[in-house]
């Protein structure tokens, strides 16, 4: 990891041959900054990891900066406990109350819902459970689906208080201090040098376009170092492919 201050210097010497910073350091900082957004919506720059509260409903709030995750599971010891994925789950309907339904439970015999009187179904009388074949992801700790554009995480089968999430965040409150992965280096210094000469005369049309492609070129190159390869969600995936069927 390395300072986005400490980039800055090396582009003030390696593109501008200066050893010193001068009045257009907060420029500069401004363009990173721009650099490290782009880069972050288009690679996913940007990973953190927390710990969430499961809600009474078996839910779980994703943080305002939420873009994509790469690990959702329990801590175990110290250790991440990876929840099974599920991408057949349906969103959660409302109670009376209009809030989220509980999670459904699995008895051992059939599908049932807890926190929902005496029906399995929600208000508006639509269909919740007892869905004979649904795919599922396979883990002792539970199955999960997010809901991204409803803001939450619905979990079944989990009995965790807290999850552990890694996961991909926006860019926000940047400065100097701000700690970038060694290989995004090469990408910003490139976009930088882009974003430097865009709108300035001296620079004519072929050398414009040549640092736009050199900034694409290294941004692909960071795109594959960035590339992780994460087999639990792909075991995952691949149950949550198949469904019971009945027997003849």
């Amino acid at each position: 990891m390395r300072k986005l201050d400490e980039i800055i210097r090396e582009y003030y010497i390696e593109s501008l041959g200066m050893s010193q910073l001068d009045n257009r350091y907060p420029r500069f900082l401004q363009i990173a900054i721009s650099g490290l957004k782009d880069l972050g919506m288009d690679l996913k720059s940007n990973l953190k990891e927390v710990v969430l509260d499961v809600n009474s409903n078996d839910t779980v709030d994703l943080p305002s900066d939420y873009l994509d995750y790469l690990v959702i599971g329990t801590d175990e010891s110290g250790q991440i406990s990876s929840i099974g994925v599920n991408n057949n789950k349906a969103p959660r309907g409302f109670d009376d109350c209009g809030d989220l339904n509980a999670a459904a439970v699995d008895d051992g015999n059939e599908t049932s819902y807890f926190n929902f009187a005496t029906t399995h179904h929600t208000k508006d009388g639509q269909f919740n459970g007892r869905a004979y074949g649904a795919g599922g992801g396979g883990s002792n700790n539970g199955t999960y689906k997010i809901f991204k554009n409803e803001g939450y995480i619905a979990l079944s089968g989990s009995t965790a208080t807290s999850i552990v999430m890694r996961y991909y965040a926006t860019v926000e409150q940047i400065d100097g201090e701000f700690q970038i992965e060694e290989y995004y280096i090469e990408a910003l210094k490139a976009w930088m040098y882009h974003k430097y000469i865009e709108r300035m005369r001296s620079y004519g049309g072929g050398e414009k376009q040549a640092a736009l492609l050199t900034y694409n070129r290294e941004k692909k190159k960071a795109e594959k170092r960035n590339y992780r390869f994460n087999i639990t969600t792909f075991v995952n995936a691949f149950r949550s492919g198949y469904r019971s069927s009945p027997r003849i």
